[in-house]
């Protein structure tokens, strides 16, 4: 018989457990359905720039944030009484955050009428995810996030609408993000490409899965490679070995996701690109124009980089601006002053013997000197100098 309690008094343990995270699972049901889907807490966020004020009465009207995103609404013969409204942008704690949070006040109020919060978007905010994936949240006085499910998208006017009865933290969120949508890779280099998802937080979701990324569908492999290169199901793409032609690279992803809007909740399929340039780990400059000769190393084309001209004893140096496509010349020798400068151009890139074109206009001592061309040779390089700390 004692055997028989020691059984027992687990198994009553183990139904209390089962029951109690039932009710709570049900309790969550129950709040999701009611038009919220319940995120993760964070962090509160802090304030950030000013805070803006404007006394709103029974005729009603509106305020907009500081930097002009967010816009809070009020109807006529919502209020009573004139009311002191402010927005204060603070930073954005929520996953998948989106630019500032604000923090609405009057703090605590609440209101008979719903008011009208929208927040405008723009392309900037759709890298890496889609407009239906969008969402504005309040946080709790837990901290956790509770998405709006009754939300109006206006794709015209890029804004997303909800209304409230109560005042707190907002955030613009977007639930569904591939990160990064957009990267410049060496040959050879791997990169993680990772699906960033906003579940909803209850009892089942605790124990048996995790937010942070889009689970794949059994048996299914999500990823998809249009290009060289190779990408695993974990989302791990790597660069070829060579530079190929053309060196733009597109990894797809398939996503089933759940769409919200005001009249309906219903499941969307789509894909979700990221775009991944392809560039040599760097190049040597070299080649020659006449008896001038040309050396140095390029780690990038896309930011500032200089290239030494030999001619005799003479040194000068080249200093290419990639930002305006200009370039200038400076150097020194037995007393003379050379200095010059001109437009520039990569040509070739997206073949084995990319070049510098240079038509550059040169002085001697503030003398006219004259006007050339230069042709500076890009060799690939096959070491890893430019990847060193």
């Amino acid at each position: 018989m004692i055997r028989k309690k020691y059984i027992l008094i687990p198994l009553v343990v183990m139904i209390v457990i089962i029951t109690v995270g039932a009710l709570s699972y049900y309790l969550f049901l129950s709040k999701v359905s009611s038009g919220e889907m319940v995120f993760a807490p964070t962090e509160v966020g802090t304030p950030e720039g000013d805070k803006v004020t404007k006394d709103i009465g029974p005729a009603g009207g509106s305020i907009a944030s500081p930097d002009g995103r967010l816009t809070l609404t009020v109807p006529q013969n919502a209020l009573t009484d004139t009311v002191a409204f402010t927005i204060q942008p603070i930073t954005n704690k929520a996953g998948g955050g989106l630019g500032s949070a604000y923090r609405l006040g009057p703090d605590g109020k609440t209101f008979t009428t719903p008011l009208e919060i929208s927040v405008r978007y723009d392309e900037h905010d759709l890298e890496g995810t889609i407009p239906e994936a969008l969402s504005l949240a309040y946080q709790d006085e837990k901290a956790a996030w509770h998405a709006q499910k009754l939300a109006k998208l206006d794709r015209d006017k890029k804004t997303l609408t909800v209304s409230t009865t109560h005042f707190s933290d907002w955030s613009f969120l977007s639930r569904l993000v591939l990160s990064p949508s957009e990267a410049t890779l060496p040959v050879g280099v791997g990169l993680p490409i990772r699906v960033l998802y906003q579940c909803q937080i209850g009892y089942i979701e605790k124990i048996f899965r995790k937010c942070e990324a889009l689970p794949p569908q059994k048996n299914h492999h999500p990823w998809e490679l249009q290009g060289a290169g190779t990408i695993d199901q974990s989302g791990l793409y790597t660069a070829p070995a060579k530079r190929p032609s053309p060196n733009i690279v597109h990894v797809l992803y398939s996503y089933e996701f759940e769409q919200w809007d005001e009249t309906r909740i219903e499941k969307m399929t789509g894909t979700l690109a990221a775009v991944i340039t392809i560039v040599d780990r760097g190049y040597r400059a070299t080649g020659s124009d006449g008896p001038t000769s040309y050396s140095g190393t390029v780690c990038s084309l896309d930011k500032s980089f200089t290239v030494f001209g030999h001619n005799g004893g003479l040194t000068y140096t080249d200093q290419f601006t990639p930002s305006s496509g200009l370039a200038t010349l400076s150097g020194q020798y037995g007393g003379a002053t050379w200095a010059g400068s001109g437009p520039y151009k990569v040509e070739g890139i997206d073949t084995d013997k990319p070049q510098i074109v240079w038509r550059v206009s040169t002085t001697v001592n503030g003398l006219a000197g004259g006007t050339g061309v230069a042709h500076i040779d890009l060799v690939p390089l096959d070491t890893d100098e430019c990847n060193k700390p």
